[in-house]
């Protein structure tokens, strides 16, 4: 009975992250659709930074809330290791911090903006409140970790489903003629209400978050305490993140025609699509993964790792045919000109989405259990690799087209390394002690 229930829960689950990885992905095409049709490509493209630059807020989390569910997940299958009172006051002290720091970004951001004169001045009031929405996400981190740690993922997914609905909802009325004003009001509205539903929630259902006398100051001591933790899953935050989006930064210094910065935007669009539909089979794994883990039961682990690939493969083959059959097709009705996206980034995009399963699955189940460090020193190393490409791109003048093609080949790297040492941490657990009750480190 427990196993059906659980089982239940589980497709739930799997259920609910597939449409909002459907809804994402298809909201992220539609908004580009929108944009280019009511604004123009040009003024699309300083669209396409504004939020690229907002989601560094997102960094603002230097990896904590990666920290603090290890720490949290290993104490709700072995009770009593930690203090749960210091963890729940950690959780509020970074839910706290990272609302404010939303809200003082986007405050710093409006000042630049009209203080610099940056982008069309009919559209500033528009990319403040698009960056706001953008920056929400992260005191959503904090609590979905916390609540997914405890067993409540699937409150969290259906929360997620109904915010990403709505907008969805809207974007097809923007189309239809919805003000881009009363849209950009309605996004920041809709995060906003799933935080505050979210965390109602989750106080009463998250025994973590449940108890009394939680204290912020208290959590920032806990969270000092653990610094050694919290820089290693920092320094892989913060370099995955920069791997992902400094070229959003690069290609402008590269290339004056704003054309090469939408050709990446779209790969980075369908990119970010397969890291997204990757999450969800990972995610709804992971609770499995880190409870053989945890148990010491390797087999089981193995078991979870091949169906997690298995599943992946859906996504992957289904990316790739659309894009490799139709994908002239696709970004000429996308963006009403074929030419803006090659066929070699085509082809880039391709390989780029095999590339990103083993990299995504893998560095999730590492993640989950610790292994920060390693993780961190393989990401940092793939970072410089990449910044000293677009260096020696920048020099030789060599076009966009290349410059995506050794990303892709040293993001290969990158991916490669994560899958050795998963492969290589399990087989030390298979002739070692087993990993049950032993505190995450790093």
């Amino acid at each position: 009975m427990l196993r059906n229930a659980a089982l239940r829960k589980s497709l739930t689950f799997f259920l609910l992250k597939s449409a909002n990885t459907a809804l994402a992905t298809l909201w992220s095409f539609l908004l580009a659709y929108s944009l280019v049709r009511i604004v123009g490509l040009e003024d699309y493209a300083f669209f396409a930074t504004v939020i690229a630059f907002a989601s560094l807020v997102l960094q603002a989390d230097l990896g904590i809330s990666i920290r603090l569910f290890g720490r949290m997940r290993q104490d709700f299958l072995h009770p009593g290791q930690a203090s749960r009172q210091d963890l729940g006051s950690a959780a509020m002290a970074a839910l706290w911090s990272y609302a404010a720091l939303a809200v003082l970004a986007t405050l710093v951001f409006g000042l630049v903006v009209w203080a610099a004169g940056l982008g069309n001045e009919a559209y500033r009031p528009l990319y403040l409140l698009l960056f706001l929405g953008s920056a929400l996400p992260l005191p959503w981190m904090i609590l979905r970790v916390t609540a997914n740690a405890f067993d409540a993922y699937v409150m969290t997914e259906a929360i997620d489903f109904v915010r990403r609905s709505a907008l969805f909802g809207l974007t097809l009325a923007l189309l239809a003629g919805l003000p881009l004003m009363a849209y950009s009001l309605a996004f920041v509205a809709l995060w906003l209400a799933g935080l505050l539903l979210l965390f109602l929630l989750a106080r009463r259902r998250v025994p973590l978050l449940a108890q009394a006398g939680l204290r912020a100051g208290h959590g920032f001591a806990v969270l000092r305490r653990d610094l050694h933790g919290i820089a290693a899953s920092a320094q892989l935050s913060i370099s995955e993140f920069l791997i992902y989006i400094f070229p959003y930064y690069a290609i402008p210094m590269m290339h004056r025609d704003a054309l090469a910065l939408v050709a990446f935007d779209m790969f980075y669009k369908v990119t970010r699509f397969a890291t997204t539909a990757y999450l969800t089979v990972s995610e709804t794994l992971l609770p499995h993964q880190t409870r053989a883990w945890h148990a010491g039961d390797i087999a089981g682990l193995w078991r979870t790792l091949r169906l997690a690939f298995l599943l992946g493969l859906v996504p992957m083959l289904g990316g790739i045919g659309v894009i490799g059959l139709f994908g002239e097709r696709f970004f000429g009705l996308l963006l009403g000109d074929a030419g803006v996206v090659s066929p070699a980034v085509r082809a880039a995009i391709c390989v780029m989405l095999a590339l990103m399963l083993v990299q995504t699955l893998s560095g999730a189940v590492l993640a989950a259990t610790g292994h920060l460090a390693p993780l961190a020193r393989r990401a940092s190393l793939t970072l410089l690799a990449m910044l000293g490409f677009a260096a020696l791109t920048a020099w030789q003048g060599w076009p966009v087209e290349l410059f995506i093609a050794g990303y892709v080949a040293l993001y290969g790297c990158e991916a490669l390394a994560y899958l050795v040492l998963l492969l290589g941490t399990i087989r030390r657990l298979e002739k070692g002690s087993s990993p049950a009750g032993t505190p995450i480190g790093v």
